[in-house]
């Protein structure tokens, strides 16, 4: 059956605060009719961008309506993180499930069918149960901030900042002095979470970086041009870092293994899994041909 909501027109234009403010009406309405991982994600994409576009118009122009649609873009952003974030452990749940680490047989089963199908695991279905159920309870809220949030003056701001960021010109030299500040404090997180290597320090240096890239993409279009594919995979590698994390510690936290065998293989898989991105992460930033140092060549 077709859906009877109205669609909200995007943007002929594919970028700019326009553009992502639009989008951003457009997701909540696909949110509202299913509230799936994908229609959830974008809609937090497309705010991101947003409220990432006006922090760096905020240290131009000194308009109060910049934090005011910021503020406003946060607080749903929020409000629909922890569906996200339950939305994306399911996904890794049934991902390494089914991966390549040995489970242990069952007695109970014949040895031909135990060669042949997988047995099912046990913590692995607690704990999709857990989050099914929280994924439930997180739909209410998302449901309620979609509710509270302010469509109309959202619409508003959609016509009247990018009129106004419409005079400041991408490329400039103070957005590169902008960009060497967010490159300065992220390449001082790397370098700390490379000394302690802890879930706290990783997660710091996703988001220094985060704010880096966001401001070379949205302002420096020729340096994004350059940088574009290897910026996203570092995002993608310490992100999935950080998820891998927030499932470790949720599956603890649930109490979800039966035995101590069955919480180290899970252990084993989840740390397998994370190791793979930090060495890949260091790879591409550690050394004299890094991507710290492509990038801090290009900036003032």
């Amino acid at each position: 059956m077709l859906s009877s909501t109205p669609r909200i027109p995007r943007s002929k234009k594919v970028t700019g605060l326009r553009y992502w403010m639009l989008r951003v009406l457009e997701e909540c309405e696909r949110v509202s009719a299913d509230f799936g991982a994908d229609p959830v994600h974008d809609l937090r994409v497309a705010l991101r961008r947003c409220r990432s576009l006006a922090d760096g118009l905020m240290a131009i122009d000194p308009d109060p309506e910049w934090k005011a649609m910021k503020k406003a873009g946060k607080r749903l952003f929020q409000r629909l993180g922890a569906l996200r974030d339950v939305q994306v452990m399911m996904e890794w749940v049934e991902k390494l499930e089914n991966s390549d680490v040995e489970r242990p047989s069952s007695p109970a089963l014949p040895q031909a069918q135990q060669n042949s199908e997988p047995i099912p695991d046990p913590a692995a279905h607690a704990l999709l149960e857990i989050l099914h159920r929280r994924e439930q309870e997180q739909q209410q809220e998302a449901r309620s901030a979609l509710e509270e949030f302010d469509r109309k003056q959202w619409r508003q701001w959609s016509a009247s900042l990018p009129v106004r960021s419409a005079r400041i010109r991408p490329g400039s030299a103070l957005f590169k002095h902008l960009a060497l500040e967010r490159w300065t404090t992220a390449r001082e997180l790397h370098n700390r979470a490379l000394r302690n290597r802890s879930q706290v320090a990783f997660h710091s240096l996703r988001i220094g970086i985060k704010r880096f890239r966001y401001i070379v993409e949205n302002f420096l279009p020729v340096e994004h041009k350059a940088w574009s594919n290897d910026l996203k995979a570092i995002q993608d590698l310490l992100g999935e870092v950080h998820d891998l994390d927030v499932l470790w510690a949720a599956a603890v936290s649930c109490q979800v293994f039966h035995d101590a065998n069955s919480r180290n293989r899970w252990h084993q898989r989840i740390l397998s899994e994370r190791s793979k991105r930090i060495e890949a992460y260091r790879a591409k930033m550690i050394g004299e041909d890094s991507l710290w140092q492509i990038w801090r060549a290009a900036l003032p």
